[in-house]
């Protein structure tokens, strides 16, 4: 899909939640604006306290980079696994694998990018107010760097199935008030506690969900103990379905009331923000693994390469010093040909 998002579109971007951002990403079709409209969002993270800490931030903005990449994967053949853009040059994918395996050098190099764009172009208001945007943005960067950010955002790609699949669902429901409503929403009432089986169902996928966000007990991030939970609750309510044929539609979900509606819709969102994470997990965690493996093969091959320099240097200064060695020893002994020895006698007669 060829590019929607204008210069102007993009100069207007504010941070207001990852929710927001996930949103919006959803909308956009070309990868290359969904990696232009990342940035920009990042970029106008601020100073000021957000919805989510920076490093959490990051890590959202990369799993949805990520997800670009497995769809754009989908129908393609033999990928290489530190690809992110399969559909561009190896050089041209650079930055994009640059922001999966060090977001905080990618965004610090498009602050300054962007520093020097706006220079250029001239000083209106507008264009101020975006040079001083960048400015505190990149001093935010640089303190992260001293205070650990990149440490932060590392230790967020282990284990984070529990937490990407609630970031997903609060996108769904519109943030983590929503998604609490809706949670609350769902719990069955007091005579259907005491008198419905729905009470059963619910109460399985209840304690399958708390399980999966605790990181205490044995399922948590266990994607197959919470589908199977929603699961169950969607055929209580939809005896008929079968799960082999496909999700349950909206629509018929539509229809219901109550809490049990309210259920059947968490149910249905558990398993679309699974199925996502499932698509998205396995070339995320491959694109990270891949880079900082071929990172550390250059390093490896880079200071293999000087070790054999200064192995070279150190050869060539060896055989200088022998070579000045065998030619002094050779001026020696040509000099020594004309040194005056002792006085000989001449042992010729005189013929006097």
């Amino acid at each position: 899909m060829p590019r929607t998002l204008s210069d102007e579109r993009l100069n207007r971007v504010q941070y207001v939640s990852m929710t927001d951002y996930i949103r919006n990403m959803d909308a956009l079709e070309d990868f290359e604006d969904k990696m232009l409209f990342t940035t920009r969002y990042l970029l106008a993270y601020g100073a000021e306290e957000r919805d989510v800490p920076l490093a959490e931030a990051i890590h959202i903005a990369k799993m949805k980079i990520a997800e670009a990449s497995a769809k754009m994967r989908e129908n393609e053949i033999m990928i290489p696994d530190e690809v992110v853009n399969p559909h561009i040059s190896d050089e041209e994918d650079a930055p994009n694998r640059l922001f999966m395996i060090e977001p905080v050098t990618y965004l610090q190099n498009e602050a300054n990018r962007l520093l020097m764009q706006e220079a250029n172009d001239g000083v209106s208001q507008e264009s101020q107010n975006r040079i001083n945007n960048y400015q505190l943005m990149s001093a935010v960067l640089m303190n992260g760097v001293n205070s650990g950010l990149p440490n932060q955002i590392s230790e967020l790609d282990i284990e984070p199935t529990a937490r990407d699949v609630e970031t997903r669902l609060k996108a769904k429901y519109g943030g983590a008030r929503e998604l609490e409503q809706a949670y609350n929403a769902a719990k069955p009432g007091f005579f259907s506690r005491l008198f419905s089986s729905s009470s059963r169902v619910y109460h399985n996928l209840d304690e399958a969900y708390n399980a999966f966000k605790n990181p205490d007990h044995a399922l948590y991030g266990n994607m197959n103990a919470l589908d199977k939970a929603a699961t169950e609750y969607l055929k209580h309510c939809f005896p008929r379905w079968n799960p082999k044929n496909g999700m349950i539609s909206k629509s018929a979900i539509e229809r219901l009331s109550g809490n049990k509606k309210a259920g059947a819709m968490f149910s249905l969102n558990i398993l679309k923000s699974t199925a996502e994470q499932r698509q998205t997990e396995p070339v995320y965690e491959a694109i990270i693994t891949a880079n900082l493996q071929k990172r550390a093969d250059n390093e490896a091959q880079a200071g293999d390469e000087v070790l054999e320099e200064f192995q070279q240097n150190v050869l060539k200064d060896v055989l200088n010093e022998e070579n000045e060695l065998d030619s002094s020893q050779a001026e020696k002994e040509y000099h020594d040909n004309f040194v005056d020895g002792p006085e000989v006698e001449d042992d010729e007669p005189n013929l006097e």
